[in-house]
């Protein structure tokens, strides 16, 4: 059978000291305490020795910022602006800055490269002076008036600035045509798919669809009642065959709810079930010879936001949006004149793509 013993109390010692610290206090780091006597071999000091480094002198070299491409050199921003369909002037805010940090800088002029209907708005004046880390905002007009395509270098010339200080601007012009189709007639549109046929041995098969928008045609009908309207559908067609359309989808036409003033970037009316898109063109119509194209920017519910404000101020109920796609003229537009001041034309736009 085990046998034990009986376990030794804990050990209690004699009190070496207090815990009590509230009272205690230490030297500073400074005081003669602290010494530490070296050995009689490396001798001893009276004093301690300072722990922070000796003081030095160096040389710093500024250094650029942003992969070297930031200071000591001209930026212009944006480099590059891509307007898509240029149907009213449109206006580019461009920034010039001299990221020089000491030298001042000289604009000795304004260059513009490539196809009419481009100006810049110069507020400054040439030569104009351009201080160190100085900046200046320059407005870019592009007109709607010019060639087809838009494809434009905008330069700033610095004296004794080697580097690059340019915009390039691209585009095309498009030319609405305003004229609305009789409505008495039917509007077709047509509708070009693009699929490809994956056969199996079975006899069975798979499509897949190629065109990520399809593409079509518009066809309709104008009635043109007065000698003026004639004229004037005869010269849109006839100096504008090579351009390229903005063809307006008329089925899908709505009135404004409420006035839309100048400057204005929300334009109020039905949105539902119309194939209004963002970055599609919306046009305001009055009449063949009152109505204004703008980008569109979101698509509410009961309005659309355009990307620039509207350039003249449409009453609602009298003013119609409808959206408008791009097309180009087929090859024969019928143009019969019933009258010397009566009209009529079938036209047949072929529309690079659009969503039913």
């Amino acid at each position: 059978m085990a046998t034990g013993i009986l376990a030794l109390t804990a050990l209690a010692l004699d009190s070496i000291g207090t815990a009590d610290l509230s009272e205690a206090s230490l030297p500073p780091p400074t005081d003669p305490s602290w010494k530490i006597v070296g050995a009689p071999a490396f001798g001893s000091s009276d004093s301690l020795a300072d722990p922070r480094p000796e003081s030095g002198e160096g040389t710093a070299v500024q250094a650029p910022a942003h992969d070297l491409v930031c200071h000591n050199r001209i930026h212009v921003v944006p480099r590059r602006r891509d307007l898509g369909a240029v149907i009213s002037e449109q206006e580019i805010e461009v920034e010039v800055w001299n990221a020089n940090l000491r030298a001042a800088k000289t604009l000795e002029d304004i260059t513009v490269e490539g196809p009419a209907g481009i100006e810049v708005v110069d507020h400054l004046g040439l030569p104009s002076h351009y201080p160190a880390s100085h900046s200046e905002t320059y407005v870019v007009q592009v007109s709607a008036e010019g060639d087809p395509q838009v494809d434009n270098l905008v330069a700033w010339v610095f004296t004794g600035v080697e580097e690059d200080a340019d915009l390039t601007v691209l585009g095309f012009r498009l030319i609405p045509y305003p004229f609305r189709p009789n409505m008495v007639q039917s509007i077709q549109e047509r509708i070009g798919y693009l699929t490809d046929i994956i056969e199996a041995f079975n006899g069975l098969e798979q499509r897949r669809q190629l065109r990520a928008v399809p593409h079509g045609s518009i066809s309709y009908t104008i009635l043109l009642t007065s000698r003026r309207d004639a004229q004037m559908a005869a010269a849109i067609l006839f100096g504008n065959q090579a351009r390229t359309f903005g063809v307006g989808r008329w089925q899908f036409q709505t009135p404004l709810t409420t006035q839309a003033t100048a400057d204005d970037t929300e334009v109020y009316c039905d949105t539902a079930h119309i194939p209004f898109q963002v970055g599609g063109l919306v046009m305001l119509w009055r009449d063949p010879y009152r109505w204004e194209v703008q980008t569109i920017a979101a698509v509410e519910a009961d309005h659309l936001v355009l990307t620039t404000g509207v350039r003249s101020t449409w009453p609602g109920d009298v003013t119609m949006a409808l959206p408008v796609v791009i097309g180009r003229l087929a090859s024969g537009q019928p143009h019969t004149h019933e009258t010397l001041g009566e009209a009529s034309q079938s036209l047949v736009f072929t529309i690079d793509g659009f969503t039913p």
